[in-house]
């Protein structure tokens, strides 16, 4: 801002995505808030302001009576609008000089464990702005219903229902989501289990969490396929060093009777492999769960991306073989909806749910109840049964593409599901390091997840990616893999 302009003379982003509204609010509370306007100050009339930005001034009326009802402005009797003498302003002392490092606290002294890095993949936040986007566990925005997601959230806030969302849920949950968890989710998986052995929990994620606090520490014994799910696994490092691998091939996880009868607890993802897409056949199933019962070994069964069947019948969950209650299982519906959501669950034993429910409450207490209560709408009106049959639609013509690309290139082998998904394991040549090709192909417009960070050993292969349909537009796809099969050429020795 030009020293000596008013403080309203800003301009709108027509870029931004954000309404001509929301920015006119959002411009004078953050002016009130960082003290440039101060309690008493005049605001422009809707008329000089609507003229300077070039809105209607209906636009600029409807934005003022939005800050008058948050108590951030106050009208005056003919002299139009002042910044409210009890505005939320920042107290004086916050300035920017108060921000200098004053950190001089030797910070590895102090915690409990060495700090070690994570091995995760690493997703860009501005992901949407690249041309093309094979990038796992992201939405497309222009497959989900948000004029009905839109339509629930109000119905959650209603008057009816927010004395319900917007208390403390203490050690409970929305009663209508678990419901539907009940009665529609997990028997299209075969489960049929009580209320009091479901918890709701901030997405799959904070499920694994809650049970490595659980049952996992230094004296267990932990297998894992690999590859494998990599957050899981570096959370399972800071729990345990007694971490046992075990290969993965085309019937999933590949079973070692003397490992696992010498383990405590097992975790698969045997309907979709993480990442590999194997099914795991089922007769490894039934040996698992029998070595299982004999050995009293847990299984944690986390049954991602089940919904996303198209090409062929599901396999039944693992949960639904168990008759000894060693199969522990996880739940999600961010992969289905949107990955923002962070919602979950876990189906397990009373006694292990009552355990994981008070550990929650220690934790978080809740998830957010209108989110619960909006997601238990969305899936009871049919708008999630609907979302789910768009989604199976649009995938399946996404992959036949990618298929029909990646079998035309020489150079990469694809891994992709027999029955359906949201991506594709891909094998290049052993000169390939694809932690190069993802640098390389970046700067071409073009995201991928290199597959090193999947596997667990120090030295893991490296001519490993995945490829992902599930953000990315069918006309983009062809576009985009030509890119990276030239990236690949690029690399060749």
């Amino acid at each position: 801002m030009m020293r000596g302009m008013p403080p309203w003379m800003f301009e709108l982003d027509q870029t931004s995505g954000t309404t001509k509204q929301t920015q006119i609010r959002e411009y004078f509370v953050k002016s009130i808030l960082s003290r440039s306007m101060m309690p008493g100050d005049a605001l422009p009339s809707t008329r000089q302001l609507s003229d300077h930005l070039s809105v209607s001034r209906n636009t600029v009326i409807l934005a003022y009576q939005a800050l008058t009802d948050s108590g951030y402005i106050e009208p005056l009797s003919r002299s139009g609008f002042v910044v409210s003498h009890d505005a939320p302003v920042s107290p004086l002392h916050e300035q920017q000089d108060s921000f200098k490092a004053q950190d001089q606290v030797s910070w590895e002294k102090k915690f409990i464990h060495t700090p070690q890095p994570l091995h995760i993949v690493s997703k860009p936040l501005n992901w949407r702005e690249y041309s093309y986007p094979f990038t796992y566990g992201q939405a497309d925005l222009h497959l989900f219903s948000h004029s009905e997601w839109r339509d629930c959230a109000r119905q959650a806030l209603g008057v009816r229902d927010f004395g319900i969302t917007a208390g403390d849920f203490g050690f409970n949950d929305d009663p209508l989501l678990v419901d539907y968890i009940c009665s529609h989710s997990l028997p299209r998986r075969g489960i049929r289990v009580k209320p009091e052995q479901i918890l709701v929990t901030m997405g799959a994620q904070n499920a694994l969490f809650l049970l490595a606090q659980l049952l996992v520490d230094e004296t267990r014994q932990v297998v894992i396929e690999d590859p494998f799910y990599p957050d899981l696994r570096e959370l399972l490092k800071k729990r345990t060093s007694r971490i046992h691998r075990l290969a993965v091939d085309e019937e999933g996880i590949v079973i070692d009777d003397d490992v696992i009868a010498k383990s405590d607890i097992v975790i698969v993802t045997p309907s979709h492999q993480c990442p590999t897409t194997a099914t795991m056949s089922r007769s490894r199933r039934q040996h698992l769960l029998d070595l299982a019962r004999k050995h009293d070994v847990l299984i944690i069964e986390d049954d991602y991306e089940f919904e996303m069947n198209f090409l062929q019948t599901p396999s039944p969950a693992l949960k639904s073989l168990d008759e000894s209650g060693h199969v522990i299982y996880v739940g999600s519906f961010s992969k289905s909806l949107f990955p923002g959501l962070r919602l979950g669950y876990l189906v397990a034993s009373e006694t292990l749910i009552t355990e994981a429910r008070a550990l929650r409450h220690l934790m978080l207490r809740h998830p957010p109840g209108h989110t619960q209560r909006t997601a238990a709408y969305f899936m009871a009106l049919g708008h999630y049964d609907a979302q789910i049959r768009r989604l199976r639609r649009h995938f399946e013509t996404r992959r036949q593409i990618l298929k029909s690309a990646l079998d035309e290139e020489p150079l990469l082998e694809e891994t992709g599901s027999h029955f359906g998904g949201t991506s594709f394991w891909v094998k290049g040549p052993d000169w390939l390091d694809t932690r190069k090709l993802a640098e390389h192909a970046e700067r071409e417009g073009v995201l991928i997840e290199a597959g090193d960070t999947f596997f667990g050993e120090p030295d893991p292969p490296r001519n490993f990616l995945r490829l992902a349909y599930s953000s990315i537009g069918d006309d983009q796809i062809r576009p985009g893999f030509a890119r990276l099969a030239k990236c690949v050429e690029a690399l060749r020795p």
